[in-house]
């Protein structure tokens, strides 16, 4: 469970949001939506423990973020993902990644390509990746470690149509393989209604559930 309690969030003078309270539960998939702006972003550094709120807390499994620990345990997160290395093939980029947790193995790797017709270009260097590619890339990273959250920022970014598809249907057998998974992700793009169990906007400095 993702607690977000009394939560509020000012930049300068600005304030963002404030008196967010809100739960996300296992096994649910919530869309937060909202213009650019709104302060999407800022509410998944939040969550994840990247940023300090100003006021209230943000609370996984019990434990307060930046208090009790200082960051989201056990999550896979994508949030202005940093670049890859640009000589390394994306297959080595991962695979250097993967070292560090030691969970995710190469077989695991192709097969995560596979589901999102990446697989032959993971031997291409980076540097010659499209945007699309580079999107795909990020989104296996966040998933190759089979963590329990996934906080995915705009993850439909310069994706087409066919594979939004296909990271939908990835993200939704990845939660239906654990009962304990969360997925939390926002995107200004409307079609991803249909997708998500829970719907929020960020409107009038709040969070509002509208599904």
């Amino acid at each position: 469970m993702i607690e977000l309690i009394n939560l509020g969030k000012q930049y300068k003078q600005k304030i963002l949001f404030q008196d967010v309270n809100v739960i996300f539960n296992e096994g649910k998939k919530s869309f937060i939506k909202g213009i650019n702006g709104s302060g999407k972003s800022v509410l998944m550094k939040l969550i994840v423990g990247y940023s300090t709120p100003t006021k209230g807390m943000v609370k996984v499994a019990g434990k307060i973020i930046g208090v009790d620990q200082d960051f989201i345990p056990d999550a896979g997160v994508f949030i202005n993902a940093p670049d890859f290395i640009k000589s390394w093939t994306g297959a080595e980029n991962l695979l250097y990644l993967a070292n560090i947790r030691k969970v995710a193995n190469e077989k695991k790797i192709r097969f995560l390509a596979s589901q999102l017709n990446l697989e032959k270009d993971l031997n291409k260097k980076y540097k010659h990746y499209s945007l699309g590619m580079k999107q795909k890339l990020r989104i296996i990273q966040a998933l190759m470690d089979e963590p329990t959250y996934l906080i995915l920022d705009e993850p439909f970014d310069a994706l087409d149509k066919n594979s939004r598809e296909n990271v939908l249907n990835l993200l939704d057998n990845y939660l239906s393989e654990n009962a304990q998974r969360i997925l939390i992700f926002s995107s200004h793009n409307d079609m991803m209604e249909d997708f998500a169990d829970h719907i929020y906007e960020l409107e009038n400095q709040t969070l509002l559930q509208i599904k």
